[in-house]
């Protein structure tokens, strides 16, 4: 078939002959093979392209001091553990694991290290070597049996000799974290530790002590460990619960757990409040105290009524964690903090009081506690001897309180530049309340959260009460204080458009307030 007729066929209406056909048919053949060709001289150009285009990339020729903070950024705001992540990076190209090993700050920490068996204190000495002098961290969740405490036992993974060496030689740990399961495998590693041989053992800053079971070789009173602790200044210590200590414990509790040299300190348990101001009493260089009850009623009655006041003269930071009841925090009036900055009181959630799961969830129909003995309580803080009138930031998470009871709380703060409302159930009218009220509320408030506020603080409600204080206070000698707002609020069907861009958000910026409002 000449070219000519290959040409006019696609215009023609003609029957083709068996030769034409055999002929197209060549013709398709050819043309799909030079498609194929040219597609793949596409590809090999596309992929030169590609290679070219990574050899000026920007990430090139980032200074390996910017790439190894993106680096450290990224490690510390996942869920995965920090070693796992360095080692993927590690794996990923030659430059990056140049840049790894160029940065500290990667290397300075593993967390929870899981031993059931011996531990490769050598992998750990070389991970941690790789920090230089940038403070270091480790933890280690020790998964002891029942029989390991025992004399006879030579396996437990805990106290072994090649740990013991590695904390009294090490490199020099910054914080060490050690859990076990019984605190007989706690109490046979310090054992190993020689008090006169152990220059890291003693560098030792800060420990945490987490135990599963009081073993009943173990003395309540005098518990070997306290004394045998590096001189820390941070302690944090996780116990079983009271109840399952075996032996009389009229003798008392840890009699030699002394905070005298500490600056921090944790303690997690449900033992009984007298005993833990017992032991407060000697914590008069501390500047910061977790109580977490840890889901648990530590005490049963108002125990402490007319209980003596406990002064901690340094004390900035208290959180109360993990209460299931407001009479958990009886134990307050028992404190007199004159330097208070920061109070964070965060009941279980779902909170345990007696009331429906989540407080944003209140039926219409719930009769909204007053929390008198919380209000008492808070208050008593702000009240008597060594006031707490420096306080700047009440955080109250997990609670349903009536807008009384609230109310009442705050107007006694005056001093409060930081309030954090998550997820506080009320009714709607605490701010109109607020307005009625004789004395101005929180009148040095420079930031509010409101967070997971459900039907209980409506955007409207919020947003209207500050622009009319920021309007009334405009050519006042002390105008209104407040700079940022930030609400998150569940209820989305309630409101005709996003309140970010409703009208009170959009004035309170006008007045120069930073707002944030999103749903979650």
């Amino acid at each position: 078939m000449t070219r000519d007729r290959l040409a006019h066929l696609p215009t023609s209406n003609g029957t083709l002959k068996v030769t034409e056909i055999a002929s197209i048919r060549n013709e398709i053949m050819t043309r799909r093979a030079a498609i194929d060709r040219l597609r793949r001289e596409l590809q090999t150009l596309e992929a030169e392209c590609e290679a070219y285009e990574s050899l000026v990339a920007p990430i090139k020729y980032l200074p390996v001091e910017v790439l190894g903070d993106i680096f450290s950024f990224v490690v510390q705001t996942t869920g995965l553990t920090i070693e796992g992540q360095v080692t993927t990076l590690c794996l990923v190209c030659q430059a990056w694991r140049q840049v790894a090993l160029a940065t500290p700050s990667l290397w300075a920490q593993l967390s929870k290290i899981e031993v059931n068996g011996p531990l490769d204190v050598e992998m750990l000495r070389a991970w941690l070597l790789r920090a230089g002098g940038h403070p270091k961290r480790l933890e280690i969740d020790a998964l002891c049996t029942p029989n390991c405490g025992e004399a006879a036992n030579k396996d437990c993974p805990l106290a072994s000799a090649a740990i013991a060496d590695f904390l009294a030689h090490g490199p020099a740990l910054d914080e060490l974290a050690l859990w076990s399961s019984s605190t007989k495998c706690m109490e046979n590693l310090v054992d190993l530790i020689n008090p006169g041989q152990s220059p890291s053992w003693y560098r030792i800053r800060s420990i945490n002590v987490g135990v599963g079971d009081w073993h009943r070789g173990s003395n309540i009173t005098v518990w070997k460990v306290l004394e045998r602790l590096p001189p820390v200044t941070s302690l944090s210590l996780d116990f079983s619960s009271v109840v399952d200590i075996p032996g009389n414990h009229d003798a008392g509790l840890l009699k030699n757990l002394s905070l005298a040299n500490l600056t921090s300190f944790k303690l997690v348990c449900d033992w009984p409040s007298p005993w833990v101001l017992g032991r407060l009493g000697s914590g008069e260089n501390l500047e910061a105290l977790i109580l977490d009850y840890d889901m648990s009623i530590r005490d049963e009655d108002r125990s402490l009524k007319g209980y003596r006041r406990v002064l901690l003269p340094r004390l900035r930071t208290l959180q109360l964690l993990n209460l299931v009841d407001n009479f958990e925090t009886q134990i307050l009036p028992c404190l007199s903090l004159p330097a208070l900055e920061v109070l964070d009181i965060h009941f279980a959630d779902p909170w345990e009081g007696g009331t429906p799961p989540q407080a944003y969830e209140l039926p219409d129909d719930y009769d909204i506690p007053d929390m008198r003995e919380l209000q008492n309580d808070i208050i008593s803080l702000v009240q008597g001897p060594n006031p707490a009138s420096r306080l700047q930031h009440l955080q109250i998470h997990n609670l349903p309180i009536s807008s009384f009871g609230l109310l009442r709380i705050l107007l006694s703060l005056p001093s409060m530049t930081h309030l954090t409302l998550d997820n506080v159930g009320s009714d709607p009218g605490l701010f109109r309340k607020a307005k009625g009220a004789s004395e101005q509320l929180l009148p040095r408030l420079k930031c509010l959260e409101v967070l997971n506020a459900g039907k209980s603080f409506t955007p409207h409600d919020v947003c209207s009460y500050f622009v009319a204080r920021k309007l009334s206070t405009a050519t006042a000698t002390s105008p209104d204080c407040l700079e940022k707002l930030v609400m998150t609020t569940r209820t989305a069907k309630f409101f005709k458009c996003h309140p970010n861009n409703g009208y009170g958000a959009m004035k309170l910026r006008e007045l120069g307030v930073d707002v944030s409002i999103a749903y979650v």
